[in-house]
């Protein structure tokens, strides 16, 4: 039954004709009228198989169910969040009048945006937070992971665009191609077409064409849902390059899908028979899609070993615990004294408290700096080093390139951090100015009211633009390289054809 499947009649193969070499076509006129003659008759083939149709239906109704259910997941979040948001705005600037630095305690909840190409691609957002909340001294981290509200097969198994396009879509390309040569093989027709002069280059391309015409069948849901969702979006886009970004990643996807057809088409030139060849196309799958990336993330920790959260906290307070340095306080103080030519902080126009508190945010400043560099530093080399399984398997190398181009990666969660604690440090300058501007008057203090809360701009994050050198040496070469060896493969596996091992 196998034998058949994907087999090209010979029926409908072109043979040389016999004409006046006066009228003889040109190479070039031969091989495209081969290529034309090989892609009628492998797609008309392949429309009377109802094996390819059953592929074809199931492929296409999990991508159907990803991108659905992925688009409304993302629409849900983003409403959710939007929602939220507004209403963590309304309660700062409605929470009535009291000392600045009440307020800066009273702190307010933020929220990192996403983008529609997300919905085909979440990264590792499922595994990081969504929200983090901005107070006075305090640099927190992200909460609301939203796989903490998943069960444990959710998590191991999450159905999404991204899994279909890298997984799935390459395991029906081999069931649909791995007797695109070694079919006609067993049966024997390969030879006739050998005598016939049939170009193989142009059987080969026509056939992976086909094959790649299949494979994005599965497309097209993702494709329709992100439109969509795009459209309805408009401007909440948290990307200034969002077209520049959809191109590379349907770029992208477009080279990963070609090199699986290469490399099909290069494992059923070389294989001996229709099993050697599914048998080794689908260790080749096993093995960069599931193994590779496996062992990569794994080695990437121990290349780069993150401290426990315990441990990271630990260190950080002890830091905090430690008062800045009191004699260096002690000399800006008397700078100032000097400067206003009075002898007391009572006697100051200024509030040396509102000094002090900034001086004192400034000191954690400088130890959230050091200590979340130091660990940001470590997930950026882990992530660095996870790339570089791109080069052995190209489904890492698009993993990398489709969780970019969507905002979704490591790389852009640690931007959205760092925005929102430019927020926070934003908001304990602008409140304890306030606190500097007004010094107690009968030992009664300012309070602020909601046109101080409102100085405080709400928070509105937007990505930075992609970084394409950085990415092309990550994920892009890898890529493309991993292309260029499976078209050289293929081209391997054919010059194996036509030494004359046809049977």
């Amino acid at each position: 039954m196998q034998a058949n499947l994907n087999a090209t009649t010979l029926a409908s193969s072109p043979a040389a004709p016999e004409v006046d070499a006066r009228y003889a076509p040109s190479n070039r006129q031969r091989w495209l009228r081969a290529l034309h003659g090989a892609w009628q008759a492998d797609w008309r083939e392949r429309r009377r198989d109802w094996r390819v149709w059953l592929v074809v239906g199931v492929g296409l109704a999990l991508g159907a169910c990803a991108a659905l259910l992925s688009s409304m997941e993302l629409r849900a979040t983003l409403e959710g969040r939007a929602i939220a948001q507004q209403a963590e705005q309304q309660r700062w600037s409605q929470q009535g009048k009291k000392y600045p630095h009440s307020a800066a305690h009273y702190g307010v909840y933020v929220f990192k945006p996403l983008s529609a190409l997300a919905a085909l691609d979440p990264g590792i957002e499922h595994y990081v937070g969504a929200s983090v909340w901005l107070e006075a001294h305090k640099q927190n981290e992200l909460v609301y992971r939203p796989a903490n509200d998943e069960p444990g097969v959710t998590r191991q198994f999450r159905l999404n665009p991204a899994f279909v396009l890298q997984v799935l879509a390459p395991m029906a390309m081999i069931f649909l191609g791995f007797g695109m040569f070694a079919a006609e093989r067993e049966r024997g027709t390969l030879a006739a077409l050998r005598i016939n002069a049939a170009p193989l280059g142009a059987l080969a391309l026509a056939r992976g064409a086909v094959l790649l015409c299949l494979a994005m069948v599965l497309v097209l849901p993702a494709c329709i849902a992100v439109g969509v969702l795009e459209w309805t979006l408009q401007a909440r886009s948290p990307f200034s390059d969002g077209l520049p970004r959809a191109l590379l990643f349907g770029a992208g996807y477009l080279v990963y899908l070609c090199t699986w057809a290469a490399l099909i088409a290069a494992v059923s030139a070389r294989a001996s028979t229709l099993r050697a060849s599914l048998a080794v196309l689908i260790g080749l799958w096993a093995a960069t899609t599931l193994v590779v990336p496996r062992a990569a993330v794994e080695l990437s920790r121990m290349a780069a070993p993150l401290p426990t959260m315990q441990q990271f906290r630990a260190g950080m307070d002890a830091e905090l615990g430690m008062p800045d340095d009191p004699e260096q306080a002690e000399r800006d103080k008397q700078q100032l004294l000097r400067e206003y030519g009075v002898k007391d902080v009572k006697d100051l126009p200024v509030n040396w408290a509102g000094i002090s508190l900034q001086r004192g945010e400034q000191h954690g400043d400088r130890i959230f700096d050091d200590h979340y560099g130091r660990l940001f530093d470590a997930m950026l080399r882990q992530s660095d080093a996870a790339s570089l399984a791109g080069w052995l398997s190209p489904a890492v190398a698009m993993a990398g390139l489709s969780s970019a181009a969507a905002g979704s990666d490591t790389h852009h969660h640690l931007q959205f951090i760092d925005g929102a604690e430019r927020q926070r440090r934003r908001m304990q300058e602008v409140l304890n100015q306030a606190i500097t501007d007004h010094p107690e008057q009968n030992g009664v203090r300012h309070d602020g009211d909601q046109a101080l809360w409102d100085r405080i701009p709400p928070f509105k994050f937007t990505f930075e633009a992609l970084d394409l050198k950085a990415l092309a040496l990550r994920q892009g070469l890898p890529l493309l390289a991993l292309f260029i060896a499976s078209l050289l493969l293929c081209g391997a596996g054919l010059r194996h054809l036509r030494s004359g091992n046809l049977r």
